[in-house]
């Protein structure tokens, strides 16, 4: 009935990394040689470029000279070239490494060499706080692979418990399956995500750059159908003077031309200056968009449906992207050759043209941005729940199912604690609503571990990712916690009435929710003598009893465990420990009934403090 976990699995993907780190470490030394070489390589040309160049300038003539020059640039160029290859995948290498490193350390629980997120995630909600969801050595840490701080927050909204539609966890599910063995893919996803992430991006100058220019771009395409109707009518009258046909009325068209191309010249300006920012920015995330592009998906796949704005070929990112980056580069030409631009000035209105049809893509883009921004958000966050399901191949998918008005399913066999490494798993269900399961237990014997076992695995579960269970079946619940209590010396709170406002809330959240509430309450009333603690405890397991909730009381009161005599839908269990040689030892296996030991003088006398026999 409990055990723990088998690591075969686990080993077989330890090793492999463990395995591919050695030949990234030394790939990344012989590129790093390499490198060397190619830098010797360098200084030994310039110094013997310099060493020929006086030779052939002061003894033989300027024309060798010139061809040593020649030849010395194309030679230096060409290794500079390969220098920079070598530099690039000795760049990309460390970035693999480092990816496969946090792999491995994900699976080893290796907390020292997980990517922390401290500076990330904003002050967490309680329910994050007793279930370690976020902070040092929490879920997210274990499980985030995205390296963007949408992607982290959006895993975040995930873990947060709120309650989803089935569909909607379960086409999550559907796509974190299809992910957990393209690998490669989401390796690279995260390399590209990490070289984005290396950039100064801002988000807010583009989504400002992207909002269309209504009264600006409307004056620039009415002076431009203008000056294309006055371009043809000025070449024609220049050239019937030129035939002596006219007399030099060409003069009147081509001043207007003028007038009007220099009336909008700061609006011009204006949209070019954009026009380059907003171009900038977008070569930042081309990286990352180019890749999705360009990536393989079957087409009857939940992946390709979300990532099909990325592939329609016309409407592609790197599609619109260089529409404005060729649009750009020939605004350029008129700084770098003022002398050919004029020309094209005078035969047509190029600089309007180029205007609008920036323009018009960025419109076609800013329709798209969004989409493609929380697409790669959205896969970022899946990527992450697939790396876990793939580094933990033991877990399992649990099956989420439709409420009934008088049931609550929670059914999980062999449940483990996601955050511990060969955790000892235990099986546990409730099944009519008002179950409540009274867990007794010495201290140190597993009473928080397990309660935190059933929230984080409901956690993950609801994200639409594995559970630590060999099955887990578990309908739509609001989960309410009540595990770590603090007071408040700011606020003036003590610790008891930090803990009755909070299990007010509870009894306020099982009123107002459209779903059954599961809560797990560690050490109820905590903070208050052993008589009105009782009292109060019973009174409220009592209470608890008569709604649509059903959840877990730890607790050191060994009177609490009577409850179950006198209300049908209490039950016990127990955690319970062995003390061989002097020294306290724990299995942590549930155990059912109430505790028929305490640990407490023990380990008193075990420290040397005085007890009384």
């Amino acid at each position: 009935m409990n055990s723990s976990k088998s690591g075969e699995s686990d080993l077989d993907r330890g090793d492999y990394l463990s395995n591919l780190i050695g030949k990234l470490k030394h790939r990344k030394s012989r590129l790093q040689m390499i490198s060397r070489n190619y830098s010797n390589i360098r200084l030994i040309l310039l110094l013997s470029e310099v060493t020929i160049f006086f030779i052939l300038f002061f003894l033989v003539s300027n024309v060798a000279t010139i061809i040593s020059v020649a030849i010395f640039l194309v030679v230096f160029i060409t290794v500079s070239n390969y220098h920079s290859k070598i530099d690039w995948s000795i760049k990309k290498t460390e970035l693999w490494l480092n990816i496969k490193t946090a792999h491995l350390a994900r699976l080893e629980r290796d907390w020292n060499n997980i990517p922390s997120l401290i500076n990330i995630i904003p002050k967490p909600e309680v329910n994050e706080t007793d279930l370690d969801i976020v902070g040092e050595a929490s879920l997210l840490q274990l499980i985030n692979t995205g390296t963007t701080k949408q992607s982290v927050t959006l895993l975040r909204e995930w873990f947060n418990v709120k309650i989803h539609g089935v569909d909607e966890i379960i086409e999550r599910q559907e796509l974190v399956k299809e992910l957990i063995p393209l690998t490669i893919f989401r390796d690279k996803l995260t390399l590209h995500s990490i070289l984005f992430s290396n950039r100064d991006f801002h988000e807010s100058l583009l989504d400002r750059l992207l909002s269309p220019n209504e009264e600006p771009i409307k004056t620039v395409q009415r002076i431009f159908i203008l000056l294309l109707i006055l371009a043809p009518i000025n070449a024609l009258l220049l050239v019937l003077f030129v035939l002596n046909l006219l007399p030099a009325y060409w003069v009147i068209p081509a001043v207007i031309y003028v007038l009007l191309y220099r009336s909008n010249k700061r609006n011009r300006s204006k949209i070019f200056s954009e026009s380059e920012y907003l171009l900038d920015e977008l070569k930042k995330v081309a990286g990352v968009f180019g890749f999705l592009e360009g990536f393989r998906f079957k087409k009857d796949s939940k992946l390709y449906a979300m990532c099909e704005s990325f592939i329609t070929n016309k409407q592609s990112p790197s599609y619109l992207i260089n529409k404005i980056k060729g649009s750009v580069e020939l605004l350029r030409i008129r700084k770098a050759n003022p002398f050919i631009w004029f020309i094209f000035r005078v035969v047509f209105p190029v600089d309007f043209y180029l205007n609008l049809r920036i323009e018009k893509y960025k419109r076609l883009i800013g329709k798209k941005y969004n989409i493609w921004m929380d697409t790669w958000y959205n896969l970022e966050a899946i990527c992450s729940l697939a790396n876990f399901a793939h580094l933990n191949p033991g877990y399992t998918f649990p099956g989420i199912v439709d409420n009934d008005d008088d049931k609550i399913t929670f059914l999980g066999m062999q449940l483990g604690h996601p955050l511990i490494k060969n955790n000892i798993c235990n099986d546990f269900s409730f099944s009519p609503a008002g179950e409540i399961a009274i867990v007794t237990g010495s201290n140190m014997s597993g009473k928080s571990t397990f309660m935190r076992t059933l929230g984080t695995n409901l956690t993950l579960a609801y994200a639409g990712s594995v559970v630590n269970a060999d099955r887990m079946e578990v309908s739509l619940l609001n989960m309410f916690t009540c595990i770590r209590i603090n007071d408040s010396i700011k606020d003036g709170i003590s610790f008891f009435y930090a803990e009755v406002k909070r299990l007010k809330a509870l009894l306020d959240e099982i009123k107002q929710s459209d779903y059954p509430v599961l809560f797990l309450i560690d050490e109820i009333f905590r903070g208050t003598n052993n008589i009105e603690r009782l009292i109060g405890s019973s009174a409220l397991i009592k209470r608890l009893s008569q709604t649509n909730a059903s959840g877990v009381v730890a607790t050191h009161d060994l009177e609490l465990v009577k409850l179950s005599d006198a209300i049908s839908k209490v039950r016990n269990y127990h955690f319970k420990e062995e003390i061989k040689e002097g020294k306290m030892s724990f299995n942590y296996l549930l155990n059912a009934g109430p505790c028929p030991t305490t640990n407490a003088l023990k380990i008193m006398k075990m420290e040397g403090l005085p007890i009384e026999e």
